[in-house]
């Protein structure tokens, strides 16, 4: 969202150096600004990261007996989504002890409840359970597949030729991957379920520097300080003699005053814009 200080801060410097001798046409706007306008503009970027998850999809399902099949394995379903991934891509997917855990507790919710989905029928999908976990993430997403596999290469193959499974496996943005495969009972009968989980680490992209937020408050508290000084001082020349020396003074102070105060907007201004410029690269690395 881009903020329009600079185009304000261009009317303020018109009006205080066309209107000179006019100062009490100056107006402030700072002050304006509503406590809850300032936070519409100022979003947490915590507030934002809540809303970059990754789209969910169907599991892939293969129906059969798999009593007398193969086995599936964490390292070999890596190992094999890592293969398939650096024919497309130039870096494969570190593996992450938490996001297996957190494929784990999926997995394991998946057979106490009796459901396949990425989310569960109270709610409750991969982007909570790594919440929960304390896995910071800015994307997370997860494939899903149930069913009759031979080994590793069979199930990612699969994965590889849905189009929406293949995406999850090819995006660049993603860093790290978790995995967990377990034969139960499911539905009245044994069966292999797989789950990867993969993660865009908070590290992954640029920070914003919070503390900007701070120095923006600060400054904007102290711009009301002075609007209110303006005030009193635009009251006391309004009650003297105009042609005065008192009044002549007090104009005076009122013109040092906007000139302060200019200088205040400049610098806000310049920290506003950096605090966005952080949010766009973060944002850009954010939708790759």
């Amino acid at each position: 969202m881009k903020v329009p200080f600079q185009r304000v801060f261009l009317v303020v410097l018109f009006v205080v150096f066309v209107g000179a001798g006019l100062f009490f046409l100056f107006r402030p706007f700072l002050s304006e600004i509503t406590a809850e306008r300032f936070a519409e503009i100022f979003p947490s970027w915590e507030e934002r990261e809540r809303e970059e998850v990754e789209e969910t999809i169907e599991g892939i399902v293969r129906e059969g007996d798999v009593s007398q099949r193969g086995e599936l394995t964490r390292e070999g379903i890596i190992k094999e989504t890592n293969e398939r991934r650096l024919r497309f891509e130039d870096n494969s997917l570190e593996e992450n002890s938490l996001l297996n855990e957190i494929a784990e507790k999926k997995l394991d919710k998946m057979f106490e409840e009796g459901y396949f989905a990425h989310v569960s029928p109270d709610g409750v999908g991969v982007g909570d359970i790594a919440e929960e976990m304390g896995y910071k993430f800015l994307l997370i997403g997860d494939n899903l597949a149930k069913g009759n596999y031979r080994d590793d290469k069979d199930v990612v193959g699969d994965w590889m030729d849905s189009p929406g499974h293949r995406k999850n496996i090819l995006d660049h943005r993603y860093r790290e991957i978790g995995v967990a495969a377990k034969k139960g009972e499911f539905e009245d009968r044994d069966v292999w379920i797989a789950i990867q989980v993969f993660g865009m680490p908070t590290w992954a992209c640029p920070e914003v520097d919070e503390n900007l937020l701070t120095k923006v408050e600060n400054k904007k508290a102290e711009a009301e300080r002075m609007e209110e000084r303006r005030e009193r001082l635009k009251t006391e020349i309004d009650e003297v003699e105009r042609g005065s020396e008192e009044h002549i003074e007090k104009v005076e102070e009122y013109n040092t005053l906007v000139r302060e105060y200019n200088a205040l907007v400049s610098s806000l201004g310049e920290l506003i814009d950096e605090y966005n410029y952080q949010i766009e690269l973060r944002e850009e690395c954010i939708r790759g």
